[in-house]
């Protein structure tokens, strides 16, 4: 093939992924903009067990059992190195422990003393979290970096109605599909 091909499909490549970033930016700030509430939330409100109980959108995999999600507040040393630097040094850091789909343990750090907050994977993966208090039993987690996936959590294992209930009455979550991510009692 010859080299205008090579440098025509260079060039290809550089600008889509340049329109695919600014895309994936208009699309977060878009989706805090519509989550936000003006309320900033307390990270401290999230320590203790919590069940993750519903998802927006479904998630593909149902659990044999709801997901307990472990929150408790965390030191800049348990950061994988490397990301600890990366850290405002007076900020509240909660660390959710829980396995996944696949049964593998999971730790993810959340920090922020603003209404939005960040989610660090790992060093290479933050992302931006709106946390929004429901009520004093449930609270919902929306990932503005994946799309608003959003997250029910609740202190208490609760029934299939109640939680259609909850989720009924989230005004901003109408017209999203979801679903529970374990099966609820009846």
């Amino acid at each position: 093939m010859s080299r205008w091909f090579y440098g025509f499909f260079t060039i290809f490549i550089f600008v889509s992924t340049d329109v695919t970033c600014i895309k994936n930016v208009e699309s977060e700030d878009q989706c805090i903009d519509y989550y936000k509430t003006g309320e900033n939330f307390d990270l401290n409100l999230l320590a203790g067990d919590w069940y993750a109980v519903y998802y927006w959108p479904p998630i593909q995999r149902r659990r044999s059992s709801c997901e307990v999600i472990k929150f408790q507040k965390a030191n800049q040393s348990e950061i994988e190195p490397g990301c600890e630097n990366n850290l405002p040094k007076k900020d509240v850091i909660l660390k959710s422990s829980y396995k996944n789909n696949s049964g593998k343990q999971t730790n993810v750090y959340y920090y922020g003393e603003e209404e939005v907050k960040h989610q660090i994977r790992s060093c290479n993966l933050l992302s931006k979290y709106i946390f929004i208090k429901l009520d004093d039993e449930y609270v919902m987690g929306i990932n503005c970096s994946s799309g608003g996936r959003g997250i029910l959590l609740t202190k208490n294992q609760p029934t299939d109605e109640e939680v259609q209930d909850v989720v009924e009455d989230i005004d901003i979550m109408r017209g999203r599909q979801g679903s529970p991510d374990c099966p609820l009692a009846r």
